[in-house]
């Protein structure tokens, strides 16, 4: 699989690309013109907002500043010559390893080359400029320290900072990838969403003969998949979008295709005939898929493919058994403050970067105290079990709901803007408030309530405190004007 500008290159044509690259000193006898507007630029990146501008600006002064044109080299695979470390300034790069498409950067900030730095070893793989770029080459040397020194260079500094950075969101990104892992065991469930019916029986049959214990859901209309996500949970969903009327090669309704799918399995597996072009099959990496088969595929394949997930999720449960014991709040089996804490911080160190939205209700029992000390800690106990068990059925797979403190909960929404939290929250409020449980009469509405608060990032806080505080003081609200109700966060003026 390569890239759209080199799927039609050969081997011969990539090593003949130009390696050349014009080069500009940030700093000889005096400073280069753009310093001041590359570290403003550099400063907004990912890996370098909380360093003081004054501190960047003197790092950078060590670099020179690189321009490359469409079409070149950057770094190639096995090089072993002067090795430096890239910071990207403007433009796009893409990685490829064996001619395969690995990754690709397009961010002010992103660094690359910096592996080899640490390990002082050969390239492991091709940067080749997706468009014209320019970007500040910082030489291996400034990295090196001295075993006998007693202090470092500000560029080891720099260069530890950014292995610091790169670690806080690899392992954030991690963390929001476990969230969406597998269900209960004991109930698998796989989609198979075709407009064929022959091709989704074809799939199911195959599902039969070598996942057994799977149960299967046969979809033909995708409008399925967008709605009540949070009731429709599956381990595994075997798609082809392209071949409903409405998606046909046109790649934005097939990336909402796949977020949406996104809501409701872990493992995505394509299989259409749109995974024939290697662009295609790279635009479907891009949005998440797990694995693809180009339509029409052999048992082979298909066994093959379904063999492979079904090894996949038993090692996720085992997997998820082990962590979740670490994780789990004992009286309700809702995550635990620790979980809930570590979500909320890779929550707020990625959606900032990428400008989405994520939503918390926050949910408390309403007169809980009356009913704990009406009919004993037991029967409170009993209570606050079963409201949790009605909220984590209420979510999506990726949301969180968690034990908060006492009888109160918080319920992480990713993706999620205000109106679709509103709903969530409101749908919770009508379950607890439907639910028969035992002696409610005696409550001072008559039954068991619950009242929940509100708040969106980056509508209505900025910042993960005010967050919760918004919340929290929407939930406040909600109990002085009645209780049994859902009170959302005004957005803060320019939002």
């Amino acid at each position: 699989m390569t890239t759209v500008l080199f799927r039609n290159l050969t081997p011969e044509d990539l090593r003949e690309l130009s390696p050349l690259m014009k080069r500009e000193p940030l700093f000889t006898d005096r400073e280069h013109p753009e310093l001041s507007a590359l570290t403003e630029i550099v400063n907004s990146g990912r890996y370098f907002r909380t360093l003081a501008p004054g501190i960047l600006r003197n790092m950078l002064k060590k670099g020179t500043l690189v321009t490359l044109e469409k079409d070149q080299y950057l770094i190639r695979e096995g090089d072993d010559s002067a090795l430096e470390l890239y910071i990207l300034v403007e433009g796009s790069l893409v990685i490829l390893a064996d001619r395969k498409f690995i990754l690709r950067l397009d961010l002010p900030g992103d660094v690359v080359g910096e592996l080899a730095v640490i390990q002082s070893a050969q390239r492991s793989a091709d940067v080749i400029t997706e468009t014209n770029c320019r970007l500040i080459a910082l030489p291996a040397e400034n990295f090196l320290v001295d075993e006998n020194a007693d202090h470092a260079s500000i560029l080891y500094v720099l260069f530890a900072h950014i292995m610091a950075a790169k670690l806080r969101i690899t392992t954030a990104q991690s963390l929001l990838r476990k969230n969406r892992r597998v269900g209960p065991p004991g109930q698998i469930r796989i989609g198979i969403v075709d407009a064929d019916p022959v091709d989704r029986s074809i799939v199911a049959n195959a599902i039969r003969s070598n996942w057994a214990e799977a149960g299967i859901v046969e979809i033909d209309q995708p409008e399925d998949l967008f709605d009540s996500p949070a009731a429709k949970k599956f381990d595994l969903i075997i798609a082809d979008p392209d071949g409903f009327s409405g998606m046909r090669r046109d790649r934005q309704a097939i990336a909402a295709f796949i977020k949406a799918v996104q809501l409701h399995g872990a493992h995505i597996l394509i299989l259409s005939r749109y995974c024939e072009q290697d662009a295609n099959r790279e635009f479907l990496v891009e949005q998440g898929v797990d694995d693809m088969i180009e339509k029409p595929c052999t048992s082979s394949d298909l066994r093959h493919a379904i063999v492979k997930s079904r090894v996949w999720y038993y090692k996720d449960l085992e997997l998820d058994e082990v962590e979740n014991a670490a994780e789990t709040d004992r009286l309700t089996g809702l995550a635990n403050r620790r979980r809930l804490d570590q979500f909320l911080d890779a929550l707020i160190t990625l959606y900032p970067e990428s400008k989405q939205s994520f939503s918390l209700v926050m949910c408390d029992v309403d007169d809980f105290k009356h009913y704990n000390d009406t009919h004993g800690h037991q029967m409170g106990d009993a209570v606050l079990r079963s409201v949790a068990g009605l909220l984590g059925k209420s979510v999506r797979r990726g949301d969180l709901a968690a034990r908060y403190g006492g009888e109160e909960f918080v319920i992480v929404l990713p993706d999620c803007e205000k109106s679709r939290a509103l709903e969530v929250a409101e749908a919770m409020r009508r379950t607890v408030e439907a639910e028969a449980f035992p002696d409610e009469e005696q409550q001072p509405g008559g039954d068991v309530t619950v009242t929940l608060g509100v708040a969106t990032f980056p509508d209505d806080a900025l910042d993960l405190d005010s967050l919760l505080k918004r919340a929290d003081d929407c939930l406040y609200e909600g109990k002085k004007s009645g209780k049994n109700t859902v009170i959302s966060a005004r957005p803060l003026q320019g939002s």
